[in-house]
């Protein structure tokens, strides 16, 4: 089945609380989620502001794309030039907000985290790109073809751009659905005082 751009609908930061309560509830027992946010009573709220911010940081430096207003599932994509998160932008997607509901030592395992999975991006993205970061489906509809309602329309246009594609994921069943879409995997390593693996994946455009 083909899908196309313009059945997507670009998010609009109206929707960024809802958008943030979605990622909450699909991350919810994500690997990284737990290690980050080990004490389940509060992990969803501390998902809700740590997603809000990455879902706001994706709204102002690249592009974040839901199956429809309803948001049944949502893709955000960053351009490789704004991957760098400088102080200004951090500030400006709303990294005090997040420092303080979450609280520092939260902050703390996330800069580990966030500080080992940078090198990595760094090392292996070293071509113009943009960048996916994350995507997720309501796991009630699970099944119903919303992830390829997500992901295809933009990996056309990017075939259609020459522009490459990049991602992490720490989860292998992720990894076979990426290699489905043409992602080849640059590396696999593990992420310090953890035992979480992650994938570094790229998706080199088809000729078209």
């Amino acid at each position: 089945m083909e899908y196309s751009l313009d059945e997507l609908y670009r998010l609009r930061k109206t929707h960024l609380n809802s958008a943030a309560e979605l990622f909450s509830k699909v991350f919810f027992e994500d690997s990284i989620a737990m290690w980050m946010f080990p004490e389940e009573e509060t992990r969803k709220q501390n998902l809700y502001h740590y997603h809000r911010f990455r879902i706001n940081y994706g709204l102002l430096y690249g592009e974040v794309y839901a199956t429809s207003p309803h948001l049944e599932g949502l893709a955000v994509w960053v351009y490789s030039e704004n991957i760098e998160m400088t102080n200004w932008k951090i500030i400006r997607a709303g990294g005090l907000n997040l420092f303080r509901n979450v609280g520092k030592d939260a902050i703390i395992r996330m800069l580990k985290i966030g500080n080992f999975v940078s090198a990595l991006h760094k090392k292996y993205a070293t071509f113009p790109h943009l960048f996916l970061s994350p995507v997720g489906v309501n796991p009630e509809l699970h099944g119903r073809g919303n992830a390829s309602k997500l992901l295809r329309p933009i990996f056309n246009r990017l075939d259609q751009e020459h522009l490459h594609c990049y991602l992490e994921t720490q989860d292998k069943s992720n990894v076979d659905i990426y290699l489905h879409y043409g992602f080849e995997v640059l590396n696999k390593s593990i992420i310090p005082s953890t035992e979480i693996e992650i994938w570094c994946m790229e998706r080199t455009p088809k000729q078209t």
